[in-house]
């Protein structure tokens, strides 16, 4: 069983529970979150989750490239783990560009309430899609788009825009050209807060040069 800090509402510390029973109750906890973006390709890349994930139904989304809970006791940047854990990639925290602190509560089945402290992070990897192991069995895949087709993408301008895939097979990764629609996109990324859109504005001012106030 793992153990994960637990807060207030205000992200003061108050003790520790399970992953499980952190969802179940509804308490708040930290996770680390990270888009991954190729600068010089001005590409973007979103994550497909393994199906059984979660305790309730969750469509095969496109959704952001690295997230994961932090262990109790874990500082902001021991999150460096999960992009380890899940794209198989040896990169230093130094590497990624910390852009802000998301705060977001939402029920998504009884038993699933998020209450999460997200700590948000660009990932610059200047690699090719087929270059990334991927080697964690919780990923299904990766998409890779184009970040002006992202925004697009996001802000409803279009419904599909064109796109890469790697996707796990029993015979390792096969990669295939074709489109990701806007209703493979997590519904509440679009919504409330628009994460998605924030997130690839935020990715756009990185590959245009900007580093400092990227708040998004």
């Amino acid at each position: 069983m793992t153990l994960i800090d637990i807060f207030n509402d205000r992200y003061e510390h108050v003790g520790t529970e399970s992953k499980k029973q952190a969802h179940r109750r509804g308490l708040w906890h930290r996770a680390f979150s990270a888009l991954a973006i190729n600068p010089s390709a001005r590409r973007v890349l979103l994550q497909k989750k393994a199906p059984g994930r979660y305790s309730f139904d969750r469509p095969d989304y496109a959704d952001i490239t690295v997230g994961g809970h932090y262990h109790a006791g874990e500082t902001v940047p021991d999150g460096i783990r999960e992009v380890h854990e899940e794209l198989g990639l040896p990169v230093a925290y130094s590497e990624l560009h910390p852009i802000g602190l998301r705060q977001t509560a939402v029920t998504l089945a009884p038993d699933y309430i998020e209450r999460e402290f997200q700590h948000w992070h660009l990932l610059p990897l200047d690699v090719d899609l087929d270059a990334i192991p991927l080697s964690d069995a919780e990923v299904s895949g990766l998409v890779e788009l184009d970040l002006d087709d992202a925004i697009a993408l996001a802000d409803g301008s279009v419904e599909s825009v064109p796109s890469r895939f790697a996707t796990r097979s029993d015979h390792g990764l096969t990669y295939t050209e074709g489109t990701l629609s806007r209703g493979e996109l997590v519904p509440n990324y679009l919504g409330l807060d628009q994460l998605y859109l924030r997130l690839f504005v935020a990715a756009r001012r990185y590959c245009a040069g900007e580093r400092a106030h990227l708040f998004w």
